[in-house]
């Protein structure tokens, strides 16, 4: 358990680590350190919040009687014996305000005494903490990226298709925030809606026909054939 204020190294000045840096600031002694990795001596704990492709560099260059958590969503626990995963399941903007409280933390550590450190230290930031796996944690990492990289972008393609035919794009807020609001409420399956899920393909081929992107009109096609999968006629 977490007694008492932590010193708590963070690696990354990024997005994920000011955020972190603030949230912590509460409770805890956290400082950011720069790139030759020199650490304070008191030093209880290192966050790694650095790119994918620099973590396992990080991880290793670190004191091996060190706990290091990184927080990369999509890689493993690392080697050392007292690794660990702070990874908090949210998509972080520097600038942004963020509700801690909201949201989900996932660890993992080799040692049970190390990871009752980083519960103790996630609950200082939110109540809503899983331990999870490497190997399922990778997996919920792809679910997280189609409900929010894949969501995201296709919000990118609509604004593109409504500024190409002179539509205004503040028209589609209300919608936009309505969706994933309806989709917690009553689970996604059930509050799917469109011309897809009700086959109607007059409306369908009308869309096809105003799309120009060739790329959008093939991923309009596939997503359409995907929620009619998911909903076949005799469901209807």
């Amino acid at each position: 358990m977490v007694d008492g204020p932590l010193h708590i190294a963070i690696v990354g000045k990024g997005n994920l680590g000011t955020h972190l840096f603030n949230g912590l600031s509460e409770q805890h002694t956290p400082y950011f350190v720069d790139r030759n990795l020199h650490l304070q001596s008191a030093t209880d704990l290192v966050i790694v919040c650095v790119g994918d492709d620099r973590v396992s560099e990080v991880c290793t260059a670190l004191p091996e009687h060190m706990l290091v958590a990184h927080t990369a969503g999509a890689l493993p626990i690392q080697s050392g014996t007292r690794s660990g995963v702070f990874y908090p399941l949210y998509s972080f903007t520097k600038d942004a305000a963020l509700n801690w409280s909201e949201v989900p933390i996932l660890i993992e550590a080799k040692s049970k005494e190390d990871e009752a450190v980083l519960r103790g230290i996630a609950s200082c930031l939110t109540q809503h903490i899983f331990h999870i796996p490497s190997d399922k944690r990778e997996k919920l990492h792809a679910a997280a990226v189609m409900v929010n990289n894949f969501t995201n972008h296709l919000y990118t393609l609509a604004y593109e298709h409504a500024a190409q035919h002179e539509l205004p794009v503040e028209i589609l807020h209300a919608i936009m925030r309505q969706g994933p609001g309806k989709a917690i409420e009553l689970g996604p399956k059930k509050a799917q809606t469109g011309p897809a899920v009700r086959f109607d393909t007059p409306t369908l081929k009308k869309h096809m026909d105003a799309i120009t992107d060739p790329d959008v009109k093939t991923l309009y096609k596939l997503l359409s054939a995907s929620i009619q999968k998911h909903h076949p006629k005799d469901e209807l």
